[in-house]
């Protein structure tokens, strides 16, 4: 029987798995991608519903909340860039560098600038 985790990679780890990704997608990304090293990610995981009494349980990915934020010049970089089919393709990519065995699935992605490029 395969173990559930729930175990979400470190965020250098995740940028890394995401940037790789990226430049499997096509020459287009490159760009994009070598900028994920400089992103910072966030994790908010949601809570599942505990399982009620007398309910059989009934094994689901959990859901989690993903935000990368990039200092302000990038993300300038990256509103313009990119229009909603490259960003629902930028979403998958990233849903496809979590692990597996992490048992999550992206609920809400944002992609956010931040003023101070010290992240």
């Amino acid at each position: 029987m395969p173990s559930y985790t729930y175990e979400l990679p470190e965020q250098g780890r995740l940028l890394s798995l995401i940037r790789e990704n990226l430049k499997k997608v096509g020459e287009e990304w490159k760009e994009i991608a070598d900028f994920m090293l400089k992103g910072h990610v966030e994790y908010k995981p949601l809570k599942a519903n505990p399982m009620r009494s007398g309910s059989q349980f009934v094994y689901q990915r959990a859901k989690v909340n993903l935000t990368i934020y990039f200092p302000e010049r990038i993300f300038e970089h990256f509103l313009s860039w990119l229009d909603s089919e490259k960003l629902e393709l930028f979403k998958a990519v990233v849903q496809s560098s979590l692990p597996k065995r992490s048992g999550y699935d992206i609920h809400e992605f944002k992609i956010l600038g931040i003023i101070d490029g010290t992240h």
